[in-house]
């Protein structure tokens, strides 16, 4: 008959609670077959005959059945925690051992000697281009300090100053940078919002401080005396277009998008300038265009057709982003860098591929931003450079608030110049 093989005591204890034995009972049995098959060698065997004990001998000994239990546990404490302390030793010796070893790689190592040679500077460094997002106009708007508590102002005599500030910004950067590398090319992207218009929502006419007429004629002189200027910096000024949402003729889908002020506008210039050589013009009836600078295309629209709510609408930026990757393949076309207005809020978003460019605003906080958002921006205006190899390097947003002062003494400044 083979012989039973005996498993955890407490298993057996229950097996035989089960069959109506005593405690007493239990431990005797349990006893036995520890002792028959371990020799009284077995922590449990020796737990189980000290209960023994204490139960056949209550006089002498009052340790419980569950006093023995929770001195083995103790027990077993005591063995965890030397375990424990064990392994601290060994992680220890471990890692004095790791230490020592890179101590001794260090002390065997040869002293450093730094290697001599000669940093030759190169002073013949590649021709830049100079890129000038201009959009968001939106001239004729008329902000006034009572309307919005002081927060802002625009009107058209802030905008005539705005159009100095943007010059003094351009011609300071553009000058500093060309005791660097030479920079010949200047790039004007106008991406659309150029002018306010009268109707595109309910209630415009009283916010307005131009009517359409005004606005065309006032701000084509603008723009072409800013371009006028930019001839002293640049030997040639290459003007792409964009038409926004703002210079729409009649409601939304009532005709077609180029039947829009933004592209009276930007031909009325290319006429006032014709007779330049330094002018280039890329104004056409589309509403999207690419611009190449070296080997790199800049794509543009002015992003009305992007929805969005308060703020960027980044995964629709995204999306466009994506899609007109596929439409232009079809031309056979790809695209490095894409520019869009509209927004107000000057931002990077960076791409796998393409990088998004979104400019700002002239008007800065309007009353339906900030009462209805509580949100407004500094007028700004973006300005970036183009390398051959690089593709965009160093970019800024040109702020379009100078303080008044300053203003006077760079005009003075410019009149000294003329004078001699």
């Amino acid at each position: 008959m083979a012989e039973k093989k005996v498993s955890n005591w407490r298993e057996e204890a229950t097996q035989l609670q089960l069959k109506g034995l005593t405690e007493v009972e239990i431990a005797k049995r349990i006893w036995r077959e520890y002792q028959r098959c371990f020799k009284s060698e077995a922590s449990c065997a020796r737990t189980v005959q000290r209960y023994l004990r204490s139960a056949e001998n209550p006089g002498n000994n009052s340790d419980s059945f569950e006093d023995v239990v929770e001195e083995m546990k103790g027990s077993i404490r005591k063995k965890a925690e030397r375990e424990k302390k064990r392994e601290a030793v060994l992680m220890k010796a471990a890692t004095d051992i790791i230490i020592d070893g890179v101590l001794d790689a260090i002390q065997s190592r040869e002293h450093y000697q730094p290697k001599r040679f000669e940093v030759v500077h190169n002073t013949n460094f590649s021709e830049e281009t100079i890129v000038l997002d201009i959009s968001d106009i939106q001239a004729g708007t008329y902000i006034s300090k009572e309307s919005t508590g002081g927060l802002n102002e625009y009107n058209w005599d802030v905008l005539e100053r705005q159009f100095e500030a943007l010059w003094y910004g351009l011609e300071e950067i553009v000058v500093r940078h060309k005791m660097v590398a030479p920079i010949n090319n200047l790039h004007v992207h106008l991406l659309g919002d150029i002018v306010e218009g009268w109707d595109i929502f309910k209630g415009q006419t009283h916010s307005i401080d131009h009517d359409i007429a005004h606005q065309l004629l006032d701000i084509t002189d603008l723009i072409a005396d800013f371009l006028d200027k930019c001839r002293t910096l640049f030997d040639h000024i290459h003007v792409v277009g964009v038409p926004g949402n703002h210079g729409r003729i009649g409601r939304r889908g009532e005709n077609l998008h180029y039947v829009n002020y933004d592209y009276i506008v930007y031909k009325f210039v290319e006429k006032l300038l014709k007779n330049y050589p330094e002018f280039t013009w890329q104004i056409s009836e589309s509403w999207w265009q690419v611009d190449t600078i070296y080997d790199y295309n800049f794509l543009m629209f002015h992003g009305d057709d992007i929805r969005g709510w308060q703020g960027i609408p980044y995964y629709g930026i995204d999306r466009a982003a994506k899609n007109y990757r596929e439409l232009l393949e079809l031309l056979g076309i790809r695209y490095d860098y894409m520019e869009i207005g509209h927004f107000h809020m000057p931002s990077e978003l960076a791409g796998v591929t393409t990088e998004k460019f979104i400019n700002g605003c002239w008007p800065g906080g309007t009353i339906y931003s900030m009462k209805g958002l509580g949100a407004a921006n500094t007028p700004v205006q973006k300005l970036f450079a183009v390398h051959p190899r690089q593709g965009v390097t160093y970019r800024y947003p040109i702020r379009l608030v100078v303080d008044k002062d300053k203003l006077d003494v760079a005009r003075r400044q410019e009149r000294t110049k003329k004078g001699q």
